[in-house]
This record gives C-alpha cells, structure tokens and sequence, in this order.
C-alpha cells in the first residue's frame, strides 16, 4: 500500500507551480479563521489580564452612604460581619494624586491613584503577596507599580513627588511591583498608575482622621448583601466595583466578539466552497490517469488511496500555512488596529485595556486539527467519482444534470424550517442577553441558522432560471443570440455543482459588500446617537465638593491663565418645584399623590459665576439685546432665570411665570416659598449632562442663597457644583493642555479635570477601529471569493473546449459561443446577486443584533442601490473578460 502513497505524493510535487498556487488560493480561508481566531483569542486574554492585574481577588467595595468617611466603629462592625462569612477585607484611604520624578520635573504623571493602608491586613486580603509580609513603609518610603515607574524614568532607592492639594511630599521608591491586586488597583476611577504609601502618611496628606478610612474592599466576586441571611447595611454602599470595571471591557469584548464569529463562520464557509472547487479541478486533473490505472487492474480502493495521498498532503499543506499566516496576519491586523487609536488610547489610557498579542497553542492545534479533517472529508467526497472512472466510462456522458423542479414541495418546506428558525435565533432568543452571554448557544444558532439560510437561499433561486430564460426572450435578437440564451440557460444545471460554487462564491461575495456598506452605516449613526463631547459649552470641566476645593481652584485658575481662556462656576443643589399655572411642565410627580394637592418635580437649581464665559442661549427674552445682558440682569434682579430647553411646557422667553417651592412633597405644610420669575433665556446643557435627572434652573445668587438651607438637598456622591472651563486651543491638539490642566489641579487643589464625552469617546473609537479591522477582514474575503470564481470560470471554458470546438465547425460563430458564457456567468452571476441581497440584508441585522444589543438598526437601502448597480456591472465585465480564451481556441482541436 506504500507505493500508492507514493504514487499521490508524486502527483503532488509533479506540477509543483500548480500545487502551489492551489495551496495559495486554498489557504485564504484558512487564513481569514485563523486571523480572526487570532484577535478573539487576544481580546479574551487581555481581559483576564486587566482583572488580574487591577483586581485581583478584590470584588466589592463598602464606603459610606452619605459620602462621608467611615467611622472606627463602622469599621469594626463591618468586619465582624464580614468574618462570620469569611470574607477578607481592607480598609483603605486613596485619592488621585500627581507625581513627577525627583530627578526631572519634566517626567511627570497625573491622574495616579495612592493607596494607604495597614500591610497586616493587607496580608490578610492577599496571602500570596510578599510585599505585605515585608515591614511597613515609613513615612518617607513607597511602592510603585513598574508601568509607572517606567514611564517617569525611576528605579528602585531614587526620589518621587507626590503632589495634592498644593502639597508636595518627596518619597523613596523601596520597592517596584508588578501590577498585580492591590500594585495595580485603580478602582472604578480613571487612573493611570498606582503608588502605595505608608497609611499615616495617607491620613495625614488626605485629612483623613487616624482611625477612619475612606471605603473598604472586600475580597468576593459576590456582593455581600446580595448573600442569603446576610444583614443589609443601613448606613453603607456596597458596589461591585470589579464588576463595573469590567462591564467596560465586557462592553468592547461583546463589540469584537459576535462580528469576528461571523467572520470565521463565512470564511469557513467560504474556504470550504473554495476548495470543493480546487478538489473538483483536480478532479479533472486526475480522472484519466485514475481511468487508465482502473482499466490496467487496479482497484476502486487503490485509485482512491493514490487520490486521498494527493489531498491529504494538500490539505496539510494548506492547514499548516493558513494556521501560520493567519496568526501572522491576526498579529498585524491587531497591531494597526492599536495603531489606529493609539493616540486615543495615550489620553484616555485608564478607558481601556491594552490588547495583548496572544496565541492559544492547544485551541489553535485543535482547531487545525479539526479543519484539516474536515477538508479531507471534503476531498473524500468529491473523490467518490473514483467508483466509475475508467476509461469505457469516461467515453460516456457524465453530466450530473440536475432538475431544480424536482421536489419542489420539500425544498419548500426546508426554506421556511430554515426562515423560522432563523427568526427565532434572532427576533426571539437573543431577548435580554446581557454581554456575559454574547457567546451563547443562542449566538451561534442565529450565525449557523444564517448560513443554511445561505445556501437554503441560493438553491431556490435556482427555481427562477426558467423564468429568466422567457425574461430575456424580451432582448432585441440582434442583441442577444437565441442558441445563446438556450445553451446559456441549461448549462448551469447540467453541470450543478459547478455552477451551485459560484452561485455560492457570488453570494458571499455580495452579502459581504452588502453587511460592510450596512456595519459603515450603523457606525456612523452609532457614533452620532452616542455622541457626548458637549456640557453648558465647556471644553473641560471640574467637580468641587465644597466651597474651599472651590476656593483653591479659583487661586490656581491663574497659574494656567495662558490655557484657559474663560472659566465659570455653577453651584447646584435639588429642589422640589410646582407650577400653579402649569405653563411649565412640572408633574413628575402628579396629583392626588399619597395626599399630596399639587404635581411637582424635582429641578436642579443653580447658580452662576462666570464673566466672559461663553454659554450660549438658544432662545433670549426680547428685552434683552444680547446674551452679555441676561447675564447681567440676573446679577441686578432677583426675579431673572434661565432654563434649560428641554424643560417643556407652553411658557415662551420673556413670560412671568409663578413657582411654588416645596420640601416633601406637595401638601400644603410642605410650601416653603412662592416665586414668580421671568424666564430671561433657554440654554444647551449638552449630551453629556453631569447634571443627571432633573430640568435646570440657573437663578441669581438671592433667590439661590434664600432656599440653600430650607428646601435644598442633594443625592449621594452629588458634588458642590462643576468648574466650567473653555480652553484658548480647542482643537485635537489640546489634548497636551488637558494632560497640563489635569497634572496642575491635580497638585495643587486635589481636583481631578475631565474632558465633556471622555466616558463615551473610547467606546466609539473602538467602535470605528473594529469597522477598520472589519473591512480589511472582508476584503480578504471579497478576494477569496474572487478568485473562486476566476477559477471556477476558467474551469468553466476548459472543460467547454471540445463542445466548443463542435459548434465552432457546425457554423456557429465564435461571438455566439462567447455569448453562450455571458449568458451562463450572468445568470449565475444574478442569482448569487439576489442570494446575496437576501440574506446580506438579513445578515446585516444579525450582525447588529449581536454587537450593540438596543442599537436601532438602520439598513442604507441607497448606497446598497448604488452598489447592486456596480455588481450588475462588474457581472457583465467579469463575464465579458474570462471568456478570451476562446480567441486561443484552435479549430483542429479534437478532445
């Protein structure tokens, strides 16, 4: 049995030219899997990375619910209640900080979150953690994540300046830590870096008192009142901070995840088309040799293992240099992605979590090893011919004709199984699905119920090629020639899988043109829907917490004069408000409401500082002539208010309007005042309210003073009021002034500057690098199916030549015979257009689906026009240009 093997591996390196350029085309699927394998694979360790190296074992955090700072006694009690259920626990004080290397100003870093707390109880929290088994840092020593470190230029015994809230304090880094738990703990803040000092020094630069802490983490991946018979905390928060943190990476996994699935499906899908086709070339290829050595003796048996030899080094061949250049392209597809939001990721570096190269050696062996059988099968298949071949049999007709009308019933029947579940896998079973479930079975039933749908489609378009063939009776005779149109029309099922490949190739082709034209338009539309770069027309902004954070941000305003070109201030509290006329809508609460007399709402009542800044009105009362008025109005009257647009109602600019103040409710005991004020103006307050629930109010200092301490509340957490900020350089380059501004108030007020949108910016960033990587992957896969079907075409008229060679000696012209393949290409080529129409729409919405779950779908029904007239176009022209090798034709030709 050797020497047969030997047999097929000679018939493999015999045309070494044509087995290599087989094993190109045949790869290019394998290729696309592997690439696309090699980013998920990447994206998924990179987020179990991130947790590991920012969290760790620490799941929950428990800080109090006021916003103030935990107690000793508060403390004590939560552990006593944590250890009857064994969980670890830290108490801990941190903030944001600045810092810059002792031996260069320069080399500096801002938004760096300090850490301090005892090490024995971070010993407990983290056992495997040597540094806690250490001795306790002085007052003069500190711990530095090694990113960090790296990035100011440091080493271990040299100096760095923590500067907060114009305090600066040396430290000697005692040791560099890998960022690992509490090394490269970030919480839910956008930091940068990690450094851990001494826990006095914390208390003493924070103002924090000696036996309190600011939060505690918590050592579970559960929350703790969540657990059954645990006690709630009455005067506590818990949050779970890991998972809010990685609801973000979640986020960007489900938003690479489900579209590169779609991707290996298709390309396995079309691989597998593609090299069917190659198998079935060399089919021809080795049909007479294979006859002639059955007509000498041979077995069935034997013909097949010489043939299965072939394939199976082609199909090794092809899978071990797919498996290499997919992952080699995976690599640099992820690298230009990086690339690409390189920049991006530089200003917001805290938004996402770096990607990582990474290579899964036993799922990518596995995978191969799977798809290495699977081609074999393939080839097995399409070898099954052996079983008739020989030479008395090839001098026969072999056309496996084939009736598309033949059980027209049960194809019927087997397209709407297929439609129905496809609706189900898509409309219904991807209901509710949170990120967690973004690789559910349901995802795959709805790309799996997709692609039958494609070849469930593509089959019945079959049914419509005897209508075609009456359609084109309507084409002028001088245009079109009858025997063309006739032998066009039935070619396609004599020769059935042939002509079913391109059907096939033509229809993914389409449908990838169509769901990237569709991706391109819901990119655009998703980044416009989410767009938040705007807030009360500030280029940067700063929460305050009270008035003396305030205070030293107005003394330090003047240190970056050169950057900032005007600066306002709103202070905000919460109120409850009534409308007795109802000229402005105020019914969030509406009456009789558990006794209350009136409908109120709750609205944010502000007030104003800010000369020379820019708030433009949308809307102005006639007396005023320009904004700088209004302004101006509310500075000398009481009365005077603006209010945001969104605040409905039948009110216009101009009209007095009476309000009525509450503080409970709308019961008549709850009235605390009645105002009647003049809405001077609307204003903008911009996508990215940090105002949150509630309409504005801006009203003049009197009104605002005369309820701040009756009536007035806030929510937790909720701060004094924001520093508005319009930057003298707001184009893309002011992203150097907003990393000075954040270094700056950082040091010298302890005030953290954030950027209108920043939350959202990396999202839709990412958003549009994935549709970067998205059409490089479809473009590989358009050429794939390109080449298909230059192949299959070229296949096409060599195996035509001797048919070609009777009509050409019968009389019928050579422009008739060129006819007979643009009449067969252009058949076959608008049946695929329509497959792919069909289920490229259909996929599109899936596709959609399964990325951004609530993003409404829009389909770009004119660009997809525009784009199904090119294909018409390029269906002629391809059609046109593959048959000049019938110019070649030689009429003595007889085979």
């Amino acid at each position: 049995m050797g020497i047969f093997w030997k047999m097929g591996a000679r018939n493999f390196i015999a045309q070494i030219r044509q087995t290599l350029l087989t094993v190109g085309i045949g790869s290019i699927g394998v290729i696309l899997i592997f690439s696309c394998y090699f980013v998920i694979s990447s994206i998924t360790y990179s987020k179990s990375l991130w947790e590991e190296k920012h969290f760790g074992v620490i799941g929950s955090e428990i800080y109090s619910r006021v916003g103030l700072d935990l107690t000793e006694a508060q403390i004590e009690n939560v552990k006593t209640m944590l250890q009857t259920r064994n969980i670890a626990c830290l108490p801990y004080v941190s903030q944001l900080v600045s810092v810059h290397s002792g031996n260069n100003d320069e080399a500096r870093e801002d938004s760096i979150v300090a850490l301090g707390f005892d090490f024995q109880n971070a010993r407990e929290l983290e056992p495997n953690q040597p540094l806690w088994s250490t001795a306790p840092l002085t007052a003069e020593e500190a711990i530095v994540s090694v990113p960090l470190a790296r990035r100011l230029g440091l080493s271990v015994g040299e100096t760095m300046v923590i500067s907060f809230a114009g305090q600066e304090v040396p430290l000697t880094i005692r040791d560099l830590a890998e960022e690992s738990g509490l090394t490269g703990f970030r919480g839910t803040m956008r930091a940068q870096g990690t450094v851990i000092f001494s826990n006095t020094l914390a208390h003493q630069i924070f103002g924090v008192p000696e036996a309190s802490t600011h939060s505690i983490l918590l050592a579970t991946d559960k929350m703790y009142s969540s657990l059954p018979g645990s006690s709630f905390f009455t005067d506590l928060t818990e949050r779970a901070i890991k998972r809010e943190a990685l609801s973000h990476m979640s986020m960007v996994q489900s938003i690479f995840t489900p579209p590169f699935l779609f991707f290996v499906a298709v390309s396995l899908f079309a691989g597998i088309l593609l090299l069917a086709q190659l198998f079935n070339i060399l089919k021809e290829r080795r049909k007479y040799y294979l006859g002639v050595l059955r007509s000498l003796g041979l077995s069935n048996r034997i013909c097949f293992v010489i043939y299965v030899s072939e394939c199976t080094l082609l199909c090794a061949v092809i899978t071990i240099s797919g498996v290499v250049l997919g992952n080699v392209l995976g690599f640099g597809l992820l690298s230009v992605n990086v690339f690409y939001i390189e920049q991006l990721l530089e200003r917001y570096s805290a938004y996402a979590y770096p990607i990582q190269p990474h290579v899964d050696v036993t799922a990518t062996s596995w995978i191969a090893l799977t798809m290495f059988i699977v081609f074999l099968l393939l080839a097995c298949f399409v070898g099954r011919f052996i079983k008739r071949t020989s030479i008395l049999h090839l001098m026969g007709k072999e056309d496996n004709r084939v009736n598309p009308g033949q059980k027209r019933l049960l194809k019927i029947l087997g397209c709407l199984l297929v439609t129905v579940a496809f609706i189900y896998f898509n409309y219904f079973a991807t209901e509710g699905l949170s990120d967690g479930d973004r690789l559910d079975a349901k995802v795959f039933g709805s790309i799996i119920s997709w692609l039958v749908g494609i070849i469930t489609t593509a089959y019945l378009m079959f049914l419509i090629v005897p209508w075609m063939k009456r359609a084109s009776s309507i084409v002028p005779h001088r245009w079109l020639d009858r025997l063309a149109v006739t032998l066009g029309t039935q070619y396609p099922n004599m020769r059935f899988s042939r002509s079913f490949g391109i059907v096939l190739l033509f229809t993914v082709l389409s449908c990838c043109l169509i769901v990237m034209i569709s991706f391109a338009s819901n990119v655009e539309d998703y980044a416009a829907v989410n767009k938040r770069d705007s807030f009360m027309a500030a280029d940067a902004y700063m929460a305050y917490v009270d008035e003396m954070e305030k205070d030293k941000l107005t003394v330090h305003m003047n240190e970056v004069q050169e950057l900032i070109q005007s600066a306002a201030y709103v202070d905000t509290y919460r109120i409850l408000v009534s409308s007795p006329d109802n000229a402005v809508d105020l019914t969030e609460e509406t009456s009789p409401t558990n006794g209350n007399k009136w409908a109120y709402s709750q609205v944010v009542w502000g007030k104003w500082l800010g000369e020379g800044y820019q708030l433009p009105l949308t809307s102005r009362a006639p007396q005023f002539q320009s904004d700088a008025e209004v302004f101006q109005a509310m500075g000398d009257k009481a009365s005077v208010v603006l209010v945001d647009d969104q605040l409905e109602g039948t009110y216009r600019v101009g009209d007095q309007i009476p309000l009525r103040l509450l503080k409970g409710g709308g019961k008549e005991e709850n009235l605390i005042g009645e105002e009647v004020v003049t809405v001077a103006g609307t204003f903008t307050i911009g996508e990215d309210n940090r105002f949150q629930r509630g309409s504005v109010f801006i009203v003049a200092d009197e009104l605002y003073n005369k309820y701040s301490t009756n009536g007035a509340y806030k929510w937790p957490g909720e701060p004094k009021g924001y520093a508005l900020l319009q930057l003298t350089d707001t184009d893309v380059t002011a992203v150097d002034s907003i990393k000075t501004l954040k270094y700056h108030f950082t040091k010298t007020a302890g005030v953290t500057v954030s950027t209108p949108g920043e939350d959202q910016a990396i999202i839709t960033m990412i958003v549009k690098a994935e549709f970067t990587l998205f059409s490089y992957i479809m473009s590989f896969m358009m050429l794939m199916a390109l080449l298909g079907m230059y192949v299959i075409q070229i296949r096409s008229v060599q195996e035509r030549v001797p048919h070609m060679v009777m009509l050409w000696q019968m009389g019928v012209s050579q422009k008739s015979l060129k006819q007979v393949f643009i009449v067969e290409g252009c058949l076959i080529g608008i049946v695929g257009l329509i497959s792919g129409i069909v289920v490229g729409r259909l996929g599109s919405e899936m596709l959609m689906r399964l990325a951004w779950m609530g993003v409404k779908f829009s389909f770009p029904y004119l660009n997809v026009i525009g784009l199904i007239i090119g294909l018409l176009i390029f269906i002629w022209l391809f059609n046109r240009f593959s048959t000049d090798g019938l110019r070649r034709m030689q009429i003595s030709r007889t085979e």
